[in-house]
């Protein structure tokens, strides 16, 4: 692991990183800002100073690579003094920049001199932005890039009738900016999630139709026609009997009819 690469991971963690014999990172939370000499917004975030006076061993830095690369501690620590020695090699010379973080040179008094990365932010929170670049007219009027947005020609054109100093007028429309690009991408979600919400909708409805169709119309059922055959009723003779003599064939008959 690069020495830099640690000293970065720990300063989104900790307010002081201290390199053994060498110094201290020192962080400090900032607010949004606009430097004129440069001409650019600074969004806000945590950014860091030098302190060569801070260089005692706090163990932060060595338990770290220790941690990372599966090694003792007193060999983590051997690899930073390592490390140190060529940083300070290097500026006997020239300067020394360590990427991500700024760069050293030494003074005619051999003293220590940092400048840090502008574009260096180490807050979680702020992750992803960058400082604003602004241009300046002959008139010295701010106006922006034509890749920025075109909102601030509008407000640029109302900045007579503004009471507020040149810097503050400046950090509200940037404010302004940010928040405006901030809601214009929560509208578009909202759009799409209730689009996507409208769509579901229609077509559940329209399953629930085709479900209908198929389970409960059935078309028109054809009459039923049946076809009885009536029976003609014939009459019969029935012979319950035979006697000789018609008296008891009379009494047949009476019995029969009771």
């Amino acid at each position: 692991m690069q020495l830099s690469k640690a000293i970065t991971s720990l300063l989104y963690q900790h307010d002081c990183v201290t390199i053994p014999d060498f110094g201290s990172f020192i962080v400090k939370k900032s607010s949004a800002k606009y430097v004129e000499a440069e001409n650019k917004f600074y969004p806000p975030g945590r950014y860091i100073s030098f302190n060569p006076i801070i260089k005692s061993n706090d163990g932060l830095l060595a338990n770290y690579i220790s941690s990372k690369k599966s090694i003792s501690y007193n060999e983590a620590l051997r690899k930073i003094g390592l490390k140190v020695i060529k940083w300070k090699k290097i500026l006997s010379q020239d300067s020394l920049y360590i990427q991500g973080i700024g760069e050293f040179i030494l003074n005619d008094s051999e003293n220590l001199i940092f400048t840090a990365d502008k574009n260096s932010n180490f807050s979680k929170e702020s992750f992803g932005l960058r400082p604003l670049n602004v241009q300046t007219t002959g008139n010295s009027e701010l106006t922006y890039n034509q890749n920025t947005l075109k909102k601030y020609n509008s407000l640029n054109n109302q900045k007579k009738t503004l009471s507020l100093p040149v810097p503050l007028r400046n950090a509200a429309i940037f404010i302004f900016l940010l928040a405006g690009a901030y809601f214009v991408n929560l509208n578009y979600k909202e759009s799409v999630f209730k689009n996507e919400i409208e769509q579901n909708k229609i077509e559940r409805e329209n399953s629930i139709t085709r479900l209908e169709k198929a389970i409960f119309n059935l078309g028109e059922i054809p009459a039923l026609t049946v076809n009885i055959e009536r029976k003609t009723t014939e009459n019969f003779h029935i012979i319950a009997g035979a006697f000789s003599s018609s008296v008891n064939a009379d009494k047949l008959v009476s019995g029969a009819c009771k």
